[in-house]
């Protein structure tokens, strides 16, 4: 059993968005939970982010990357400097594009309680409306993506409020125990943006470790800000990249022929959609992704 009285360490990554990261944490603060350590990660912005965090907050531990290695690395970075506080028994990650409930973290920590359970996420609204599901977690497959949310788009039900077993939560917000990341590792820069939380999500299962989804726990998550919004060139270009880069580390030769059908009947698809609205280039984007996944450098994931 885990030691639910141990600090949580919140960590968010931030790129050219310092209001909104400096919202969570005050949201966080209205929490009153006494175990939270806020760490932030500035990955090299642009604007005067990292003089405003200062200015604003004295309890950040903050860490200035000089490059932007993207979201993977920099969480990286903000948990090794957690780890070195012996204190700390929680990595909490957090997107800073999210809203949440002041009592979001206690069902969290009451879902790892038991040692075989690798992480918990919590239910994901959108941000607007307000009432829609975006995630109750979520589950791996092979398509032309890896992942699915379970409610996506539906309206809230007493279907989504039984906590289970899952096979993919998204990083926006997971509650990971110290002594996992410690087996498991860390998230893997490898992919740039997208996919590291589902590789991560299977690397704890093909550990023996379970996920869970609890429903007490509640977020409010606008998609897809950092990246531009829906589907755009940056966005799809890296979303095609690192779904191809899962597959073929998780799912071998056959599940590499069925994940690349599933992108020759979509990207087509998504082409004659997409051109109507002079949006063609992000389909580009995406085949470009999908190339350069079959090839870029794919080394073992990042330990701790």
């Amino acid at each position: 059993m885990r030691d639910l009285g141990a600090k949580v360490a919140a960590i968010i990554v931030n790129w050219n968005a310092s209001d909104d990261t400096l919202d969570v944490f005050d949201q966080l603060d209205r929490t009153g939970d006494k175990r939270l350590v806020y760490i932030v990660v500035d990955n090299n912005s642009s604007d005067d982010s990292v003089a405003k965090m200062r200015a604003a907050r004295s309890d950040l531990l903050l860490i200035e990357s000089d490059t932007n290695p993207g979201y993977a690395a920099g969480a990286g970075l903000g948990v090794r400097k957690a780890l070195e506080d012996p204190s700390i028994g929680w990595i909490l990650f957090l997107n800073n594009d999210i809203r949440v409930d002041p009592g979001f973290i206690q069902p969290l920590l009451e879902a790892c309680r038991e040692d075989d359970v690798a992480a918990a996420g919590p239910k994901i609204f959108y941000a607007e409306p307000a009432d829609r599901l975006w995630a109750a977690g979520g589950v791996l497959r092979i398509r032309e993506t890896v992942t699915r949310e379970l409610g996506r788009d539906q309206p809230d039900g007493p279907e989504f409020d039984r906590p289970i077993d899952v096979g993919y939560l998204t990083t926006c917000c997971t509650l990971i125990p110290v002594d996992v990341l410690r087996k498991v590792g860390l998230l893997d820069p490898v992919y740039f943006i997208c996919v590291e939380d589902a590789d991560w999500c299977r690397r704890a299962t093909d550990a023996g470790y379970r996920l869970r989804y609890a429903p007490e726990s509640r977020i409010w998550h606008q998609v897809a800000v950092s990246t531009g919004g829906g589907y755009t060139p940056l966005r799809t270009f890296h979303t095609a990249r690192s779904n191809t880069l899962f597959v073929r580390r998780h799912h071998g030769l056959f599940g590499m022929l069925g994940f690349l059908l599933a992108n020759a009947v979509a990207l087509p698809a998504a082409f004659l959609r997409e051109l109507p609205r002079g949006n063609a280039r992000a389909v580009f984007a995406k085949a470009r992704g999908v190339w350069r996944g079959l090839f870029d450098r794919l080394p073992e994931p990042p330990g701790l």
